[in-house]
């Protein structure tokens, strides 16, 4: 089921909201509670671990949402992970030095990075990020590892080869697909913008990975799910736009699948959902 973000997140968020009512309770039942009370040194890091989750929060909703694909995990994470990075920076200074925000901040991201060099095993997630348009490989370039680089796009190429590249094409026309709305939060899409590729220019390519991938980066208006569903990119891109396509239809959560599946449930009765596919072929 989808969910608001990190749990913490918002038990905090509630917290800061009723910071008043919770210090009085604390004062009247301060006997029954003896040393279970709540400092000012408390309340500051509660403050300060609520507006380091505050992107987390906003990740989690962005993942779930309608315009979200396999091509965001990567970017999300690498968002998240320059969160971390400027966090870091900001508790280590000698006016505001927190060690306790330091410590969680090192193991949070230690977890995080776990994960991500998990992505390596997984060639869909590197070939999301090299199909989208405003990305390609100048973005791996620019914010992923140099020893990362070969694996990824080495991965892209063997599916590209394997299951795209012979591909007939298609001559018959294709649907243009309703645009879907974007929404990102503030904080997030400050840190999005932190970490794009900052060269772009308008590319010229063939119905070619190495091609597409090795041009410089576009500005698009939409989704990359969105521009290679247009019929232009289907025309000038046919084989690529398959692969694209198929691979950036994927969600990045379980989230609204699950959504799609509940609400077609809620069509039928049981009565109906109970009649076996041997009776159906009858009626």
């Amino acid at each position: 089921m989808p969910h608001d973000g990190p749990p913490g997140h918002k038990v905090i968020d509630n917290a800061i909201r009723k910071k008043v009512q919770i210090n009085q309770f604390l004062f009247e039942h301060d006997r029954e509670l003896e040393d279970t009370v709540l400092s000012g040194s408390d309340w500051d890091l509660l403050a300060k671990t609520h507006a380091f989750l505050e992107p987390f929060a906003s990740a989690t909703l962005y993942a779930e949402g309608k315009c979200s694909s396999v091509s965001q995990s990567l970017f999300l994470m690498d968002a998240l992970l320059f969160h971390y990075e400027s966090a870091k920076v900001r508790h280590s200074q000698p006016g505001s030095m927190d060690t306790r925000m330091l410590h969680a901040i090192e193991m949070g991201w230690f977890v995080l990075d776990k994960y991500y060099t998990m992505t390596e095993d997984v060639p869909v997630y590197a070939a999301a990020l090299l199909l989208d348009p405003s990305k390609r490989l100048a973005y791996i370039q620019q914010g992923l590892p140099r020893a990362w680089h070969e694996t990824a796009i080495a991965g892209a190429r063997d599916v590209w080869m394997a299951e795209y590249q012979g591909l007939a094409i298609s001559k018959e026309p294709q649907r243009r697909p309703a645009p879907l709305p974007s929404k990102k939060d503030g904080q997030l899409s400050f840190l999005f913008r932190s970490i794009e590729v900052k060269q772009k220019a308008i590319s010229t390519d063939s119905d070619n990975l190495g091609s597409f991938i090795n041009a410089l980066p576009l500005e698009i208006d939409c989704t990359p799910l969105e521009w290679w569903s247009r019929l232009e990119q289907r025309a000038q891109y046919p084989r690529l736009s398959r692969m694209a396509i198929d691979i950036l239809s994927v969600p990045s959560e379980s989230a609204e699948p699950e959504r799609a599946f509940s609400g077609a449930r809620r069509t039928a009765s049981w009565d109906r959902l109970r009649i076996t596919c041997k009776r159906l072929k009858k009626v």
